[in-house]
């Protein structure tokens, strides 16, 4: 799971800028301030989503550092525009309620960072569903995949140690089924466990 989700500006900084606070209010988040970086970096815009916010800290008051309300606007190669992934809530408890506000405040925030840069939602290139010969689960997944009509490639890790490795590194989890999902750029994103709901998202359009 990647800790932060950026996306490159068609923009200069000014226009970038500008589309972010224009489409942080049209999502429905509050823009709280704006701090300027050093050394022409950039800056950080910080906004809230009052209502998410308040749904995740009723549930779990713990989660108050992980819930992103910084943007950064950086001067890098280009424009950069990112920000935390609210998904990172997921890894640290079960609470399921938990995991779909979370799920639904990743969704806002990648919309606002793409519509903000103006170049769409990153684009699946493969899938890997790692998987054992006797986990019931994964055949559960696969079958769920291949009713979707996802393309994607199993990978049994009991036979190829070096990916079992990957995975362990990847993610920290030892348990299957894993899936990762490729992007254009390189950039890959993990689903832990049988996640329906998740992998619809991200898989089924």
């Amino acid at each position: 799971m990647n800790i932060a989700y950026y996306r490159k500006s068609k923009f200069d900084f000014d226009k970038t800028l500008s589309n972010l606070l224009d489409k942080a209010k049209d999502l429905g988040f509050e823009v709280v301030s704006q701090t300027k970086l050093d050394e022409n970096l950039g800056l950080i815009v910080t906004i809230k989503d009052r209502d998410l916010t308040q749904k995740i800290l009723t549930a779990d008051s713990n989660l108050i550092g992980l819930i992103p309300t910084s943007v950064a606007v950086l001067n890098k190669n280009g424009v950069l525009v990112g920000i935390g992934n609210p998904e990172l809530m997921s890894g640290v408890t079960p609470n399921h309620e938990i995991q779909h506000y979370a799920s639904e405040l990743a969704t806002k925030m990648k919309t606002l960072i793409n519509e903000t840069t103006g170049v769409g939602e990153l684009k699946v290139v493969n899938v890997k569903l790692y998987s054992t010969h006797t986990c019931p689960y994964c055949k559960m997944e696969k079958d769920w995949l291949e009713k979707n009509m996802v393309k994607h490639e199993t990978v049994y890790l009991e036979e190829a140690p070096k990916e079992a490795e990957y995975v362990v590194k990847s993610t920290g989890q030892m348990g299957v089924p894993v899936t990762e999902i490729i992007y254009e750029d390189n950039e890959s994103e993990f689903v832990i466990g049988f996640d329906r709901d998740k992998l619809a998202s991200m898989l089924v359009k």
